[in-house]
């Protein structure tokens, strides 16, 4: 399984705390604030409920895409005026929308302090997936320099029913990899390889570390990419704050040297991790054609 409990790992609880404070205080505006700040083309901004569809099913006799039930506010690093993407448009690359200050003071700069306090701890961890396929430790590093990172700040409301009612269907992450500090509530649950959804277990100050799509195909499936979903209660508002780590947009996913042999051959083309992040959009939002 692509799941896995981080302990000692030294991060800063306040900024965490700090990132929860600010996510209750954005999900509690006004629905015509939040959406000031819809999702543009470049996944940046507030998504409202039943517009992710997820369109690859882990549901038990799901044959429909089945909108999420839930909202979210994603956020990646505002480019320096130096960057060498600045004021070029180009996708997936800066282009965050915020509220403005006055409407939710403080914000940015608690879900920033969050962003890269992850991004920093999330760049250790490279080299020890390269060493694990043995390769150099500095295998990876490179194709992060000018990563795309993004962070998730999701918010499910209470549902009516939590044995029909998912809030967030069955799905795999398009990260390389994903960290999450422990939901304010439970509800997370993972499919074990024999098929049945389990509760995530509760660790304390324990941060879950989940592997993703990018590092699945680009090891040739050697890590993998495990489905999960989220069920809310009836009765609580359940916060989850998520980091994503992505390589840079013009990364080349090739299957890693050591992934390859003569009885496991490479099983995925290359590709740019832009073009892996797009068709990635394509497939699991259902209002791509209205981004702007």
């Amino acid at each position: 399984m692509g799941f896995l409990f981080l302990v000692n790992h030294g991060l800063d609880d306040g900024i965490v705390e700090r990132a929860f404070e600010a996510s209750r205080q954005f999900h509690n505006l006004p629905m015509d604030e939040k959406l000031k700040v819809r999702m543009n083309r470049h996944q940046c901004g507030y998504m409202p409920p039943n517009v992710s569809i997820h369109s690859d099913s882990f549901e038990t006799h799901q044959t429909a895409h089945k909108p999420q039930v839930s909202e979210a506010f994603k956020f990646t690093f505002d480019l320096d005026t130096d960057d060498p993407d600045h004021g070029k448009n180009r996708r997936f690359r800066g282009h965050n929308k915020w509220p403005e200050e006055a409407v939710a003071p403080g914000m940015r700069d608690a879900f920033m302090d969050f962003h890269v306090m992850f991004e920093a701890f999330a760049r250790k961890l490279l080299p020890v997936l390269s060493v694990a396929l043995g390769m150099e430790p500095d295998f990876f590093s490179p194709h992060f320099e000018r990563s795309s990172s993004m962070s998730r700040i999701a918010h499910y409301p209470p549902i009516s029913d939590p044995k029909k009612e998912i809030s967030l269907p069955g799905h795999t992450d398009l990260s390389f990899l994903s960290l999450i500090p422990q939901a304010t509530h439970p509800g997370l649950e993972i499919l074990t390889p024999g098929g049945d959804w389990i509760a995530q277990p509760v660790v304390p100050d324990g941060l879950l570390f989940n592997t993703g799509n990018t590092l699945c195909q680009w090891s040739n499936d050697v890590f993998k990419a495990t489905p999960h979903r989220v069920r809310a209660s009836p009765d609580t508002h359940r916060y989850s704050n998520i980091f994503f780590l992505y390589p840079n947009v013009d990364a080349v996913m090739e299957c890693v040297p050591s992934c390859e042999r003569a009885d496991n051959p490479a099983k995925y083309e290359p590709i740019t991790f832009g073009a892996f992040h797009a068709a990635y959009a394509a497939r699991n939002f259902a209002y791509a054609e209205d981004w702007d």
